[in-house]
């Protein structure tokens, strides 16, 4: 260790001169460039980032921000550290204690002081998008994007599953695709990408495909109640949700999931007699509450009853996902697709994402 900044300098150049690479001196000077020379603090943010790409549980959570707090103490101007410690207090903001602000004071405070440090940082752009895209900064998309693409004209290797996700999000399907593939093959081995490639399909309602790449990933897990749901496979959905019920009787998840099932059944009372539970879960928006509302529009869909599923439609494209395709696709909404309000709907959601298409689309990006 104490030798792996020389290393590191060594392999860059000669990697470099094999592939008689022209580099002009800004280049020449980014591919020495050293956030740290202090081995004690490179290890402790080592790993953090690899306790950040584990996952966002609150022992996890907890665990990477005390790994770059560490680096941090052991070398204060470590930018890339203060930009990595920003990233994962705007996560603990807005995933694991949405109803703590403090948090999302750190991440600013941590923000700033890395851009000070460094303002070519590409990481600081990566932690600001989290908190546009959320109800910190009154989820705005355009921002957060434009954030990402900073991002990633500074690093090209940073932030690709992030964009993946908040294109998949607005309905930016095959750009969403494009960044999550390119965030595997920066690192075949990033649970979070492997995640965020998974849910691509998930948001998609795209069971099929879903499926495919899930038994690929993760061959020995339960199959989410989720994909036998939209398959129509309730007595294989009851069992799942039974089974997770007494795992991990928490899971965020449970409460739309057993509504869903309850209102696919026919049982439209005990369906909407669950939404508040579904509520409950997220009682400060947090970023998963546009999913929540999602599930909540289609059981009214499901219903027949098209202006209750047309509010939570537009409740959840306010708070950070106006996903066109979904809502074009999805067979749960197929019961109000006459009525005019979900028409006018569709109409506004088609026009936004036509503008984010002319904005964000490949050749405005590449």
């Amino acid at each position: 260790m104490t030798d792996i900044f020389t290393i590191q300098d060594t392999v860059a150049q000669q990697v470099a001169s094999r592939l008689r690479l022209q580099l002009d001196p800004s280049q020449q000077a980014q591919l020495t460039k050293r956030y740290t020379s202090n081995p004690i603090a490179y290890e402790f943010y080592v790993k953090g980032v690899y306790s950040f790409d584990q996952g966002s549980s609150k022992p996890q959570m907890e665990a990477t921000i005390d790994f770059f707090k560490k680096a941090i103490e052991a070398a204060p101007n470590f930018a890339l550290a203060h930009g990595q410690l920003a990233r994962a207090y705007a996560a603990k903001a807005i995933f694991v204690e949405p109803t703590e602000p403090v948090w999302a004071e750190r991440a600013k405070d941590e923000i700033n002081r890395a851009q000070t440090l460094d303002p070519q940082l590409a990481e600081t752009h990566v932690a600001r998008f989290l908190l546009l895209w959320s109800r910190y900064e009154s989820y705005q998309i355009d921002a957060a994007v434009r954030e990402l693409l900073l991002a990633q004209q500074l690093n090209p290797n940073v932030g690709h599953g992030d964009l993946g996700s908040l294109y998949q999000h607005i309905g930016l399907e095959d750009l969403a695709e494009h960044e999550l593939r390119r965030a595997l093959e920066i690192d075949p081995t990033s649970e979070f990408a492997k995640i965020l490639t998974l849910y691509q399909y998930q948001m998609g309602g795209k069971y099929d495909e879903w499926l495919a790449t899930y038994q690929k990933l993760y061959p020995n897990e339960p199959i989410s109640a989720w994909y036998f749901l939209g398959k129509g496979r309730l007595e294989e959905a009851r069992k799942e949700i039974e089974e997770r019920s007494l795992k991990n009787p928490d899971d965020i998840e449970l409460p739309r999931h057993k509504a869903l099932l309850l209102v696919l059944k026919g049982d439209f009372r005990s369906a909407e007699a669950a939404i508040p539970s579904i509520l409950s879960k997220h009682p400060l928006k947090d970023l998963n509450y546009h999913h929540a509302a999602y599930d909540i529009a289609c059981i009214y869909a499901l219903e027949g009853k098209s202006d209750d599923a047309v509010k939570w439609l537009r409740e959840a494209a306010a708070t950070g996902f106006p996903c066109y395709p979904l809502f074009e696709r999805d067979a749960y909404l197929n019961r109000i697709r006459q009525a005019p309000e979900f028409i006018q709907f569709m109409a506004e959601m088609k026009a936004q994402n036509e503008r984010y298409r002319r904005e964000f689309g490949e050749g405005a990006t590449r």
